[in-house]
């Protein structure tokens, strides 16, 4: 395949390189992750200038109409730049109602989220389910032309400064049934919802969030009732491939800042960058890095076209997830004990390529998939 980029897609990776170093170094990063919401609105701002919202919402609807593709551009860039905020949950909200949302719904949210207006996160994960939604168990039992919300949700990224919350709730059946599962829009302040923050690895924002007797309209519905897996797990795919590709980015930078510093890193009167084994070992994760690169975009590939893509989504999420780890530790057993030092970068690289290894299901859970696939 030819994963050569077209002028626009080239000049979408220069223009989001250029605004996340111009607006993202790690001084903003390190404001962010001791903030309480981890969310800059001046810096949303900017981004929804840039049109990134709005690249795989349909010109008709205020976006660019682009698709997932550009949208994996943009994505590696934020790697990169090891960028955390609530630009992935927007992305996975928007793909949700692309996918199942009525005229109605794409008339009211899709042009205010293309313009930076709303921000949007899902509801997927708890407390026996974190990679197979067909495990839910939060009820939504119809009350009063609507559904009343019970249970609690893990893992929800940026809840606090979300305007809704796409929720996965079981409306029929029990825990494992494939059919019975609805995709509710809820409010990010509807009544009798609480959010706990929830720490973890990365520098992002998650939260525990519960629902005592939530009330929600038809109307907030996505897709059918009772059909609403099918939804989830095709919003499942493209967030797993964008993922890889985000992880691919940060494993690059990191192979970059490395290469750099064996190049000044001074041993024996010579830098550290002309030992044998050093050198091994810089092509060992350029060797990742491009590995992961591929198998990543054939997913990603596959998916722009409308294609099956199980089992390219499987050997790259598989491949990435490990590549990328071995890329972390070989960039901090290199620098030595600076590595780790939390003013240096490269504990954000490390800690985010942790995180984003166990999104979306981990390297045995795709390998389990592979299995099938082949």
């Amino acid at each position: 395949m030819d994963f050569a980029l077209n002028e626009e897609q080239q000049m979408l990776k220069n223009s989001a390189r250029d605004f996340l170093k111009s607006k993202y170094d790690k001084t903003v990063l390190k404001e962010l992750e001791a903030s309480d919401s981890g969310h800059s609105g001046k810096l949303w701002k900017g981004m929804a200038r840039l049109d990134w919202m709005g690249i795989i919402i349909p010109d008709e609807y205020g976006g660019v109409g682009w698709g997932i593709m550009e949208l994996a551009i943009l994505f590696e860039e934020l790697g990169s730049a090891a960028f955390d905020g609530p630009l992935m949950c927007t992305s996975m909200g928007t793909m949700m109602l692309l996918e199942g949302g009525s005229e109605s719904h794409k008339n009211s949210f899709l042009p205010e989220i293309a313009s930076g207006k709303l921000i949007l996160t899902t509801a997927i994960e708890e407390e026996k389910v974190a990679y197979d939604p067909k495990y839910i168990s939060v009820q939504a039992a119809p009350k009063n032309d609507g559904y009343v919300l019970n249970g609690t949700k893990l893992f929800v990224p940026y809840a606090e400064v979300a305007d809704y919350i796409l929720v996965a709730a079981r409306t029929e059946g029990t825990a494992g049934d494939e059919n019975g599962i609805t995709v509710f829009m809820v409010d990010g302040n509807a009544s009798g919802m609480s959010m706990h923050s929830q720490e973890t690895i990365a520098p992002d924002k998650q939260y525990r969030v519960n629902f005592e007797n939530v009330w929600v309209s038809s109307e907030s519905v996505l897709g059918e009732i009772n059909k609403g897996l099918p939804l989830i797990k095709k919003v499942f795919e493209k967030a797993t491939a964008l993922t890889c590709v985000e992880m691919v980015g940060g494993a690059e930078n990191e192979m970059k800042i490395t290469a750099e510093y064996t190049k000044q890193r001074i041993q024996f009167d010579r830098p550290i960058g002309s030992f044998q084994a050093v050198q091994h070992r810089l092509a060992d994760m350029f060797t990742d890095v491009q590995g992961a690169r591929w198998t990543s975009y054939q997913a990603v590939a596959r998916l722009s076209k409308g294609l099956p893509a199980a089992r390219e989504l499987a050997i790259a999420k598989a491949f990435t997830s490990e590549a990328c780890q071995r890329v972390a530790f070989s960039a901090q057993q290199l620098h030595g004990g600076m590595g780790v030092d939390t003013d240096y970068d490269l504990h954000f690289y490390f800690r985010r390529a942790k995180a984003m290894e166990l999104k979306f299901g981990a390297t045995p859970i795709h390998l389990k998939a592979l299995e099938s696939e082949l």
